[in-house]
């Protein structure tokens, strides 16, 4: 699966660096990008419109309904 063994790998310093980017470069990838600041307190629906505060306020009432029917 992966052609070399640590004591190749750190042996040579170039094959160390490019390791060390390598595993960086994968935890980036794993992570991804944050989100915009400012753009984490907009909700919004599956199709990624903007939700008003009256939908807001419909959806929290049906879910006090539904916690409230038991």
């Amino acid at each position: 699966m992966w052609p070399f063994t640590s004591r190749r790998i750190f042996g040579n310093r170039w094959w160390a660096v490019a390791f060390v980017v390598f595993v960086c470069w994968q935890v980036a990838d794993l992570l991804g990008d944050p989100a915009p600041p400012g753009n984490s307190a907009t909700a919004t629906d599956i199709t990624g419109a903007p939700v008003d505060d009256e939908q807001m306020r419909q959806m929290a009432d049906t879910l006090n309904t539904l916690q409230n029917s038991n």
